[in-house]
This record gives structure tokens, C-alpha cells and sequence, in this order.
């Protein structure tokens, strides 16, 4: 069934800390076909962490996402969004706003949304969450700023996290015409590892096409990994629990058979591979756990058809989300298990 598709607005005013979410459209109305648009049911605050240095102080997310018969958000894609803390911080909120479901002859019906979040900062410096590190001065990191128009944060490799391993990577981008990367190169790097991170990371961005503001045909790009602050590389806070309950032997989530319900996605990213893609046969094996808020922790390759699309699948499942996960009625961290490859995944 091809789900109606219902277009609102939000602009967000927003402290370091965080702001409310602030409704174009707050009344029910009606949607093509006949059947009345979901409305949410509470105001949910939209945090920042305080900790991020923005390098820019204004930003836009544009996200797609079906509120089910229930009005629960599912099915979320991010068609755009310049910032991955503006991207987090977006589907932090949504995904833990209530709506009462749209309507069509008095039943409940899934509705397809799309919104825009306009992000606006009172009070944020020139930093450089974007490209921690940039070796270039904080003016140039704002002419880079309007050239991307989706970015990623990258995957800490876990075994490095967990060792309390810090490093940098250095890596030059060549972008296309339709604003894609069409060569990477990697200039440096403190380990293998980040290497292959950042470069799995810049392969998922997306830029500016040619013939617009702002376009950039090439830019070189520095990573920090930085172990005693990694949420500068998004690494959630709730990872640094988990380190620590692994470090002293402990078990580090519910496995299946604990949860209340198995787990499951409200939003999958794909591998995005270099050019020409991903071998037909390309497949890769990954364990991860997921914070009782749903966002992915510590994701390890447990084997792939080849290093390449390990990273590239790396980088995907750290930016998917899930349901919270539930024990006992309580939320909890999980253990999982996904196989990406050229059909649809499992997830265990």
C-alpha cells in the first residue's frame, strides 16, 4: 500500500543544552485521500549535548518517517542533514514523540511524514564537531560547512575505544559533480583502524552538486578520535557504562532470549560502498548492543567478504536506530546480531 505523504515544518530554537520542538502544524488536518494527518501529543525537548563545539551555528534536517496505527514513528529516513549532532539530536526527539495516529472513516491509518528541522543556535563557537582537528583556520571551516549537505559520524573502532586508544586520521576527498565522493585517499593515520573509519565515514557523506553554492571540488579532512572525550566522535555516553561493565567481566546487555520482544529497527541505513559498489556477493557479519534509548553501541565486524564493505557496513549500523529495548518492562541494554549484504538483513 502507498502510504500518503504529509510535508510540515519545524524550526527549532536552540541553547547548547537543547530546545522544544516548535510545530508549523499543530492542528489535525486532512491529507490526500481523504484521511487526517498524525498530530503529536506531546512537546519533546530537542537536546544538543553541551559538550559539542559547533562550527557553525546554523543547520537543517530533513527526515521522512511513517507514524503507524499505534503513533508510533517507524520506518525513519534522513534525507538530509549537514550535522550528525543536528541528525541525532533530531531522531532523539522524534522518536520518543507520541502522536495520535491519522484517521480515515473513523479507523486508525500508517501515515508517511516528512519534516524539516531548522536549527538555530543562541549561543554556540567555532569549533570543529564536523572535522575535529581541521587544519584549517575557523573561517574556512565555515565555507566548508554549506558544502555538505549529509554527514556522519564515524565509527570509533571498538577495540580501540575499549583500550582507551586515541588517534587521528588525515584524508583527502575528490567530489563529483553530483556532489558524491569519487576518490578517496588516505594521507595519514595513527592506526589502521581510523584510517578505514574515516574513510568509510567520508564515503557516506554527501555534498553540495556542481553549479550550486557552495560546491567544493576537493577538500582534505582530519579526524580526532579522542579516547578520554569520544562523544567528538559520536560515541553515545551511555558507550562509557557499558566499557566499564564489560571491563569487569560482566555481561553487556540483554542477549534475545532475555528482551521482552525481539528487537527491532525504526531506522536502517544501507552500506554506502565506494564506486562501482559493493561485490554482488559483498556480505559482512556485525555484533553491537543497543542503550536503552535505542542507538547503537560499540559495533564490531565479526567477519566480512571483504575489508571495505566491513567498514562500509560498520558505518551503516552505527547510525541505525531501534525501539528501546525492553526486560522485565524495563528499559535495557541489548546485545544483536546483523548480516548485511545484497538482500534484506536479519536481525538477531
Amino acid at each position: 500500500m502507498r502510504l500518503p505523504v504529509v510535508p510540515l515544518v519545524l524550526l527549532l530554537g536552540l541553547a547548547p543544552s537543547g530546545a522544544g520542538w516548535v510545530w508549523a502544524q499543530a492542528q489535525p488536518g486532512e491529507a490526500a485521500g481523504g484521511a487526517s494527518v498524525p498530530v503529536p501529543l506531546a512537546t519533546v525537548q530537542v537536546v544538543v549535548p553541551a559538550h559539542v563545539d559547533l562550527a557553525w551555528q546554523r543547520g537543517e534536517v530533513r527526515v521522512a518517517f511513517v507514524v503507524d496505527g499505534q503513533g508510533q514513528p517507524e520506518q525513519v529516513e534522513v534525507l538530509a542533514g549537514a550535522h550528525p549532532a543536528f541528525v541525532e539530536a533530531t531522531l532523539d526527539a522524534l522518536l520518543a514523540t507520541p502522536y495520535r495516529p491519522a484517521q480515515r472513516d473513523g479507523q486508525p491509518v500508517p501515515m508517511r511524514v516528512t519534516r524539516v528541522v531548522r536549527f538555530s543556535m543562541q549561543d554556540g563557537g567555532l569549533g570543529a564537531v564536523l572535522g575535529p582537528g581541521l587544519p584549517v583556520e575557523a573561517d574556512a571551516r565555515l565555507a566548508i560547512a554549506p558544502a555538505v549537505q549529509q554527514a556522519v559520524w564515524p565509527v570509533y573502532p571498538s577495540a580501540l575505544l575499549r583500550a582507551g586508544v586515541s588517534g587521528r586520521a588525515r584524508v583527502r576527498v575528490q567530489i563529483g559533480a553530483a556532489g558524491q565522493p569519487v576518490q578517496l585517499a588516505l594521507l595519514s593515520a595513527s592506526h589502521p583502524d581510523f584510517g578505514a573509519a574515516t574513510l568509510a565515514m567520508l564515503q557516506a557523506w554527501r555534498f553540495t552538486p556542481a553549479g550550486q553554492a557552495g560546491h567544493l571540488a576537493q577538500l582534505e579532512y582530519e579526524q580526532v578520535f579522542d579516547a578520554e572525550r569520544p562523544a567528538r566522535a559520536g560515541v553515545p555516553a551511555t558507550a562509557a557504562v557499558l566499557i566499564g561493565r564489560l571491563a569487569a567481566g560482566e555481561p553487556g546487555g540483554a542477549g534475545a532470549g532475555e528482551l521482552d520482544a525481539p528487537l527491532r529497527v525504526l531506522r536502517r541505513v544501507a552500506p554506502q560502498h565506494a564506486a562501482p559498489g559493493p561485490p554482488p556477493d559483498a556480505r559482512a557479519v556485525l555484533d553491537f548492543h543497543v542503550d536503552p534509548l535505542g542507538r547503537v553501541l560499540l559495533p564490531e565486524l565479526v567477519s566480512a567478504s571483504d575489508p571495505g564493505f566491513g567498514w562500509a557496513a560498520l558505518t551503516a549500523l552505527n547510525q541505525w536506530r531501534f525501539a528501546p529495548p525492553r526486560r522485565g518492562g524495563q528499559a535495557t541494554v541489548a546485545r544483536g546480531r546483523v548480516e548485511l549484504r545484497g538482500v534484506p538483513e536479519a536481525v538477531r
